[in-house]
C-alpha cells in the first residue's frame, strides 16, 4: 500500500514522502491515527494544500521537544532502589513505566511510551543508559542506576571487614614493633 507521510516517522520517512506499508500497517494504524493518507492523486492535492500548515506544526513540535529536554537533562540520573538477592537478580523487573515515574518525580516531563527499552525490561542491578525519544529527531540518554537494599547491605558489610581486617593488621604491627623495640 503506498502512503504519503503527515508527520517524520523514524524508519520510515519524512513529512510528505510517499513510501509503500503493508497494507495492514497503513489501514490499521496509519491512516486512522492521522499520520498518512493513502496515495492518490486526490490525497496528493489535499497534502499539497495543507503542507504548510504540516510543517509548522512538526517544527512547533519538534521545538516542544527541545524545552522537554531540558527538563530532562536537569533532572540529572535516575536512582531506583528495588528489592533484590544479593548477587545482583531483581525479584521482578524495572519497566519503562518505573523509569518514567521517577523521572517525572524528578521534574521531567515524560510518558511511558517514551521510554525506550530495546532488549526489555531491567532484571538486574547496576548502571544502565536509556534512550528517551521525546521527538522524532530528539532522543536523550539517561544513566539509571538500579541498586538494593540487600547489595548494599553486602558492600557495607564487605568494607566493615576491610577496615577490621586493616585495623587489625596495623596493631599486629604495632604490637610487632613494640615488642622489637624491648
Amino acid at each position: 500500500m503506498q502512503v504519503i507521510l503527515l508527520e517524520k516517522m523514524q524508519k520510515l520517512g519524512n513529512l510528505g514522502d510517499e513510501v509503500s506499508v503493508k497494507s495492514g500497517f497503513g489501514r490499521n494504524f496509519l491512516v486512522p491515527k492521522g499520520k498518512a493518507l493513502a496515495a492518490n492523486k486526490r490525497n496528493r492535492e489535499v497534502f499539497e494544500a495543507r503542507r504548510a500548515e504540516l510543517e509548522a506544526a512538526a517544527a512547533k513540535s519538534q521545538a516542544e521537544a527541545e524545552q522537554r529536554k531540558e527538563k530532562l537533562v536537569a533532572a540529572g540520573e535516575v536512582n531506583i532502589m528495588a528489592n533484590a538477592g544479593i548477587e545482583g537478580k531483581l525479584f521482578g523487573s524495572i519497566g519503562g513505566n518505573d523509569i518514567a515515574e521517577t523521572l517525572n518525580a524528578a521534574g521531567a516531563d515524560i510518558e511511558r511510551s517514551e521510554v525506550r527499552l530495546p532488549t526489555g525490561p531491567l532484571r538486574h542491578t547496576g548502571e544502565y543508559n536509556i534512550d528517551i525519544q521525546l521527538h522524532s529527531e530528539v532522543v536523550v540518554t539517561v544513566k539509571v542506576n538500579i541498586s538494593s537494599e540487600a547489595q548494599i547491605q553486602a558492600q557495607a558489610e564487605a568494607a566493615e571487614a576491610e577496615n577490621s581486617r586493616v585495623t587489625a593488621l596495623a596493631e599486629a604491627e604495632a604490637i610487632a614493633k613494640a615488642q622489637e623495640e624491648e
